[in-house]
């Protein structure tokens, strides 16, 4: 793959996932009584849906579009451009991301905990997609 831009942020990607999977199984009342792992668990999961869109929107450029005008047109572009699959996952991270903006005083715990313990793997899978999307097409 010689895309040096998308290898980067998905290895940053890769970081940040690292160190939310650090925390290990999170409960939703030690994010309630903890506000210094719940601010690290928001920000962490923040800066890996930002990570999200911003490799959806550089392949965008890579593929020589216009940029998508949300989050959630971007991930919906790589769909169309066949980089990903129409996974139900992508536009729940593109939620997420909005919630997190938008409504940062009412982030649930159960959602964050529910993140953390079981919805990692969407990310996995994006970085997968993304990565076997690109490597056929070096092949090419």
């Amino acid at each position: 793959m010689k895309k040096g831009v998308l290898i980067s942020k998905l290895q940053s990607l890769e970081e940040t996932l690292n160190e939310i999977r650090l925390l290990g199984k999170v409960r939703a009342d030690l994010l309630c009584d903890d506000w210094r792992t719940r601010r690290a668990v928001e920000r962490d999961l923040q800066i890996a849906v930002e990570t999200v869109i911003d490799v959806c929107q550089r392949i965008i450029a890579l593929h020589h579009q216009s940029p998508a005008a949300t989050s959630a047109q971007a991930i919906e572009r790589c769909v169309q451009l066949g980089v990903l699959s129409g996974n139900v996952a992508y536009e729940k991270m593109a939620q997420f991301r909005n919630f997190v903006v938008h409504r940062y005083d009412r982030i649930d715990v159960e959602i964050l905990a529910e993140i953390v313990n079981n919805r990692l793997a969407d990310f996995e899978r994006f970085r997968d997609e993304v990565i076997r999307f690109y490597e056929s097409k070096d092949s090419d």
